[in-house]
């Protein structure tokens, strides 16, 4: 995989969900993740009225999570043309453009790479105080290649921006700024450390600690930050899926079988969980049991950015 598409997943992994509560019922479809009929119930409005901006917004969040990327960039590009006001619009525009690089070839790549940036710029310029905006840009600063428009300068202040608007999030930022470009590991975790004040209640930032800890193979340490995450978040499915994820990088296959089935236990379409599960099974040699969790992965997330690797997995167990 190329450096270029880590980026491209990356941005896509730590990008905003596009939607949130409402009354609306095409929304309420949406975060009933029933992509299809939310599809059908914008589409109905468009009919009644071409120019409902909002419906085309919509329309493309629902296309795009279905995978119709290019039909989603038709609406969210009509959406803008009928109101170009509007920050979220030309948030969606950068992310479902990264969505399309990501099975782009690295020439369309470079193409897309300028107009996602120029999409979470006009954003960000349209509502200067949009977290998700400012988080895309430091995201995209982050990890595209300098030809590419990346800076970690400017991911920097981004970052710093976002310290000002909601400290939690920007100290997470911060922290994820200095492991990855100064490699300075003490350094972020004091940011971390700094997340967590903010906001002591939040299970987050300890996962997020507990992930630093884990890739320095500090795993005691791992372990006590992912108890305080289940403890604060006992209903949360990735609590006991983060936790799993150090016994796992421990090899305590079994043990980590034991806590990735307590995520699904809470919420049996937790495809991260189901993934993980797939691979333990798969390092302690057990083939026809990965293979068949691989199989329940793709019923669960086909168009995931994992699905290709678990497709991949079941051709060759």
């Amino acid at each position: 995989m190329t450096g270029i598409v880590k980026f491209f997943i990356l941005l896509l992994i730590w990008s905003a969900v596009l939607f949130g509560q409402d009354d609306s019922s095409g929304i309420t479809l949406l975060n009933q993740r029933k992509f299809s009929e939310a599809q059908s119930y914008f589409e109905s409005c468009i009919k009644k009225d071409n120019k409902d901006y909002e419906a085309h917004y919509y329309l493309a969040v629902s296309l795009s999570r279905q995978g119709k990327f290019d039909e989603a960039e038709d609406e969210i590009d009509e959406a803008i043309d009928l109101n170009e006001t509007i920050a979220k619009y030309h948030l969606a525009r950068g992310q479902i453009l990264g969505q399309k690089a990501m099975n782009a070839n690295i020439i369309s790549q470079g193409f897309l790479a300028p107009k996602i940036k120029n999409a979470f710029l006009r954003a960000s310029e349209l509502d200067p105080s949009n977290i998700e905006a400012r988080q895309a840009l430091f995201n995209y600063y982050i990890m595209a290649p300098g030809i590419m428009g990346g800076s970690t300068e400017k991911a920097l202040e981004q970052a710093n921006a976002i310290v000002s608007l909601n400290p939690y999030r920007g100290y997470n930022l911060l922290s994820t700024y200095y492991a990855r470009v100064k490699k300075d590991t003490v350094e972020a975790e004091k940011q971390i450390q700094k997340a967590i004040a903010a906001k002591p209640d939040s299970g987050d930032g300890y996962k997020r600690l507990g992930y630093l800890y884990m890739s320095q193979e500090r795993f005691t340490d791992a372990y006590s930050q992912m108890k305080r995450y289940i403890e604060l978040e006992p209903a949360n499915p990735d609590s006991y899926d983060s936790y799993a994820d150090v016994l796992k990088a421990e090899q305590k296959y079994d043990l980590a079988i034991e806590k990735y089935l307590r995520a699904l236990s809470i919420n049996k379409n937790y495809s991260a969980s189901i993934f993980s599960l797939g691979e333990c099974y798969e390092l302690k040699g057990l083939k026809q049991k990965a293979k068949e969790t691989y199989q329940w992965f793709l019923t669960v997330d086909p168009q995931g950015r994992r699905a290709e690797s678990a497709k991949k997995k079941i051709n060759e167990l």
